[in-house]
């Protein structure tokens, strides 16, 4: 297996390869060109932010019922999260750290302490 110090000097060569010669193409640009070349990519940017801005996403399983603190149902609870995650495809960690979060209720025992 490649070591990943490695996979990420190679990309970190190939990307800076690539901006240099896009630098000397932009360079080479001239007035009403640079401009419209300058509006096109704006245009681009804009459509690709599209595809990366979170859109609230319809679930396809209902949200786990709230955690309320039992230390019974703690191994439980984070199965059934897990599931959630799983069955709604949601991988981004700290989307799922913000939907567990706004699960957990309390109780009356303080079972993160012992």
């Amino acid at each position: 297996m490649i070591p990943l110090a490695i996979i990420t000097a190679f990309l970190g060569t190939i990307i800076t390869l690539f901006f240099n010669s896009l630098v000397n193409a932009w360079n080479k640009l001239e007035g009403e060109t640079k401009n419209d070349y300058a509006t096109s990519i704006q245009i681009f940017v804009k459509e690709i932010k599209k595809n990366f801005v979170d859109k609230p996403t319809k679930r396809r399983t209902k949200e786990p019922d709230d955690f309320e603190g039992s230390s019974d149902e703690v191994k439980a609870w984070c199965e059934r999260m897990t599931l959630f995650f799983q069955s709604n495809d949601i991988s981004k960690e700290w989307e799922r750290i913000k939907i567990a979060l706004g699960k957990i209720k309390g109780g009356k025992e303080n079972w993160a302490q012992q």
